[in-house]
This record gives C-alpha cells, sequence and structure tokens, in this order.
C-alpha cells in the first residue's frame, strides 16, 4: 500500500507538468491562430494540433516519438512564428506576398533577414522546444489499450478534411488544389500561401520559356495602334447598347457606326481565371492543355515585331491570376496599379502610345467585379432611383463605358483600333445576399453571354474596317485567333484571311465550362 501511495506521489507532479505543458502549447496555438483566421479555422487547426501531441504521446519508442515529434511539431513551430512575424510588423496576416519574398531571398539576404529578425528565430526555437518537450512529458494516464486512439482520430480528422475539400472541388470550385484547402484546416496553414507561390512560379516560368518557335507573314491592316481591354464582370443585360432600359453605355452608342458589336458573344467559363487565359491562349474549352498558355495572344505579336504592354488593376499573384500574370509579363512593359480606379490606367496607356511603332497594349479593367459600388469614384454616381445593387452595379457599368469613351477620344485620329470583351458576366439574384454574384457551377446564361466588340478609329482606311451587328453565337475562347487576324497575323500553313473573312464562315458548337470543369452546350443552358 505505502509503495502504491508513493508512486501516486511521484506521478502526480509528472502528470501535472504533462497536463501543463499541453494546455500552454494548446493556448499559443489558438492564440496565434485566432489573430487573423476564423473561428473555424482556429477549431480545426487546434484540433489536429492536439490530437497530433496525443497520438505522439502515446507512442512508446522514444526514437520513433522524436522523430515524428521533430516532422510533425517543427512545421507547426514555424507556422505560427510566420504568423507571428507578420502580425507584429506589418499587422497583417501571412499573405502570398510574404510567401513569395521567402521564396525568392538569396542566401545573403536569407542570412541578413535572420540578423534582423532575431526575435522571431528565438521564438521559433522556444515553440519547438515547447511541443517536443510536451510530446516526451510522462504522466500521461491513457491505458495501453486506447493509445490507438489518437492517431485512429488524427487519421479520420484530415480524412474529412480531404472529403470535405474534394467534395468542394466536385461541387463548387477546383480553381484551387484540394491540398491547399486541407492544408488551410490545420496547424500549418502558411504552407497553403508557398503551395501556391511554387505554383505560380512554376506557371510563369512555363509560359516564358516554353515560347512556340512561330513561323508567321504579316499583312498590312493600317492599323498602329491596337488596345485590347479585357472588362471584368460586365453583363450585357445591363447595357444600353444591348437594349437594357437604363442608359449605361451613352459612350460605346455614340460610335455605334465604328463599332463591330458581337450579339452573341459567349466567356469560355464564369470566372477570370478560366475564361482569361482560354480567351488569350490556344488553350480551348474542348481540349484543355494547359501546356498551350505559352501559345498566346503577347507572345506572337512579341514575335511579329510589335511592341506589347500590359497594365492591370487587378491582382498578380494567386491561383485567381498566376496564368494571367504569366501572359503579361512577357510584354515589353507591364504595371499593376493598386488601390484607385480604372481611370488610373489611363496615363499608362497615353505614355505607350507616345511611342513610335506598331503596338499592343492590354489593359486589364476591374470593372463590375463585386462588390460595384467600390469600382468607381463618388463623382461618378449618375443612376438613382433603383436598389442598392442595381444603382451600384448600373454605375459601374455605365463608368466602364466612360472610361471607353475617354480611350476612344484618345484615339480617334489616329490609326488605331480597340478591341473589348468582358471576362465572364454574373448572375443577378436579388434574393441574394450579394445580388450580382459570378456562375461557378451549372451557370445561366446571364452570367456566360457577354459585351464584346471591335472599334476602329477615323483614320483607319475603310476597306481594313469590319463594322456592324455581328449576330452569331461565338465564343471568346477564340479572341486568341481573332486578335491575330485583328493584328494582321497569319500562320505558316494556314489560309490567309481577314478579321470579316474569318466570322463570315465561323460555325461552331459553342461550348463552356463551370468552376469543377463540366462541360455546357451552349444551346442547352437555361
Amino acid at each position: 500500500m505505502s509503495t502504491l501511495f508513493s508512486q501516486k506521489l511521484v506521478d502526480t507532479p509528472s502528470r501535472l507538468a504533462a497536463f501543463l505543458t499541453v494546455v500552454i502549447s494548446l493556448l499559443i496555438v489558438i492564440g496565434v491562430n485566432i489573430i487573423n483566421a476564423k473561428y473555424n479555422a482556429v477549431i480545426n487547426r487546434t484540433l489536429v494540433f492536439v490530437l497530433i501531441l496525443l497520438t505522439l504521446k502515446c507512442i512508446n519508442n522514444k526514437f520513433i516519438k522524436n522523430v515524428l515529434a521533430v516532422v510533425l511539431l517543427i512545421p507547426v513551430a514555424a507556422d505560427l512564428t510566420l504568423q507571428l512575424y507578420a502580425w507584429n510588423n506589418f499587422n497583417s496576416a501571412f499573405s502570398y506576398g510574404f510567401a513569395l519574398s521567402v521564396l525568392n531571398t538569396t542566401p545573403g539576404e536569407a542570412s541578413s533577414m535572420l540578423g534582423l529578425y532575431w526575435r522571431e528565430c528565438i521564438l521559433f526555437v522556444a515553440f519547438s522546444a515547447l511541443f517536443i518537450y510536451t510530446a516526451n512529458t510522462g504522466g500521461w494516464p491513457v491505458a495501453p489499450r486506447f493509445r490507438r486512439w489518437p492517431g485512429i482520430a488524427l487519421a479520420l480528422t484530415l480524412a474529412a478534411f480531404i472529403g470535405q475539400a474534394w467534395q468542394h472541388q466536385l461541387r463548387r470550385s477546383n480553381v484551387e488544389s484540394m491540398a491547399q484547402r486541407v492544408v488551410q484546416a490545420t496547424p500549418v496553414s502558411t504552407a497553403k500561401v508557398f503551395m501556391q507561390a511554387i505554383e505560380d512560379n512554376a506557371v510563369v516560368a512555363n509560359i516564358g520559356n516554353n515560347i512556340p518557335d512561330y513561323k508567321l507573314t504579316l499583312s498590312d491592316t493600317g492599323i498602329e495602334n491596337y488596345v485590347l481591354i479585357i472588362g471584368e464582370s460586365e453583363r450585357t443585360a445591363n447595357m444600353g447598347i444591348y437594349g437594357y432600359q437604363r442608359d449605361t453605355t451613352p459612350e460605346l452608342e455614340k460610335q455605334k457606326s465604328q463599332l463591330l458589336l458581337f450579339r452573341n458573344a459567349v466567356t469560355p467559363a464564369p470566372v477570370t481565371i478560366m475564361a482569361v487565359p482560354l480567351a488569350m491562349t490556344a488553350d480551348t474549352v474542348s481540349k484543355r492543355d494547359p501546356h498551350k498558355y505559352s501559345d498566346n495572344v503577347i507572345n506572337i505579336a512579341n514575335k511579329a515585331g510589335y511592341d506589347t504592354y500590359w497594365f492591370s488593376r487587378q491582382g498578380k499573384g494567386g491561383a485567381h491570376n498566376n496564368v494571367i500574370t504569366g501572359i503579361a509579363l512577357n510584354t515589353k512593359e507591364h504595371q499593376w496599379v493598386e488601390g484607385g480606379y480604372d481611370e488610373d490606367l489611363l496615363p499608362l496607356l497615353n505614355e505607350a502610345l507616345k511611342k513610335p511603332g506598331k503596338k499592343i497594349i492590354v489593359l486589364h479593367l476591374y470593372g463590375s467585379h463585386e462588390p460595384a459600388c467600390r469600382r468607381f469614384p463618388a463623382s461618378q454616381v449618375v443612376l438613382h432611383g433603383g436598389s442598392e445593387a442595381d444603382d451600384c452595379y448600373d454605375n459601374s457599368v455605365r463608368y466602364t463605358d466612360t472610361l471607353m469613351g475617354d480611350v476612344f477620344r484618345t484615339l480617334e485620329n489616329s490609326r488605331s483600333s480597340v478591341m473589348y470583351f468582358s471576362d465572364h458576366g454574373l448572375i443577378r439574384d436579388p434574393q441574394r445576399s450579394v445580388v450580382y454574384s459570378h456562375g461557378n457551377v451549372n451557370p445561366p446564361r446571364e452570367a456566360l453571354h457577354i459585351p464584346m466588340f471591335i472599334w476602329y478609329g477615323q483614320q483607319v482606311d475603310p476597306k481594313n474596317k469590319f463594322i456592324g451587328d455581328y449576330n452569331k453565337p461565338w465564343s471568346a475562347d477564340d479572341v486568341n485567333t481573332l486578335a491575330e487576324l485583328w493584328l494582321g497575323i497569319h500562320r505558316q500553313g494556314e489560309p490567309v484571311q481577314s478579321v470579316q473573312s474569318w466570322l463570315a464562315s465561323y460555325d461552331k458548337n459553342v461550348t463552356v465550362l463551370d468552376t469543377t470543369g463540366k462541360s455546357y452546350e451552349w444551346r442547352n443552358i437555361r
């Protein structure tokens, strides 16, 4: 009896130490993650962390336990350190930009940074030591028959996260990888942005390093300045020139005699990161092949001897931008404008136009992307009297039209042409909290029917113009082919055609993709 009592006295402090170290470790994980993450993410990450600790504590073999502790717990310590680094120094979550800068840091720069942020280095060592010590603290009162349970619970939890991510891929969107969705729910969540940055670097390198060996001939179009404008989230249903009752496109309507207006243009996909690469590259809806991203409008224009420019109000990195950025980086000049409004692209356009020679200038707008109320300055609030959502969206459309008017006036008295298409439309549903939203899965026609036109300046010879209404169903999947003909570029071995002759013979069963990768025929879409 006295021996048992003595053993209990000895075990009590060790059990208390084991309990306290677990509690302290959990509080650190919760405290750091709660700074920037939503409550459900904090719960998921904490749950995985505690199951990792319990699993390790239930392993009897010291060597195996410590090897697994190093493999599983040091990354958690690194994750917490990175989160605290971003929060302490920049009052921000650890984001894509931080990951990209870490990956692109040279050994010399890394050494200097470690010296500068020595406090974070101490924190990392302290977290690592605490977590490994916690995994090794004795006195854990678990009967042998229950020692497998934490490991089983951990495996089931991760399997549930994988299943949830897989379901999201199937039902909602496969734009982001399933692995990133799973990692986001674990205590190494910062790995998600590193995974994205690594993927983006690979995408950009592929587009820049695998340019096709084009064999080209050129025809004289009589045009010197080509301006390709990529709109954002603009619906034909809200544009006056397409029959909308509100006066949202007065500038376009003034230019009707100088436009080739596509009445039935269809986006290849309802989100930007799918739609723009399909439009600008040789990749197609019917035969998806990311290797074809290198065969794009910019690379072929470069080969043809054009000066190329890309000025954007969109994001530069991440799964929703990487392919587009890879294309843009191959231009002679490129710039991403953060903050402000789409009109801030105009000075860049004007500077590019001052340079002599044939050129193509791409302007990638923020357009009417949700929330539409933020896409135009207060001075551009013209339309009133509808719901707040409709007024905001319609004013964003009118603001884009105002911008078009500025571009037309700039180019009017030169040998210039503008091609415009919106990447996709939106669904309008007054019953939703977000009235104007992306189509995503099984999108209706309103999310896919897009504005598209080609405008010609007065100085362009009439023989090189094709104007009027184009009524055939036409897929923006073919923007790249149309743009080549617009630029007067012809691939060796293919018939030499004009924009007019190619469109006259255009006969295609138009299909689109949703965000899960499922395809739909335009004629069957609701």
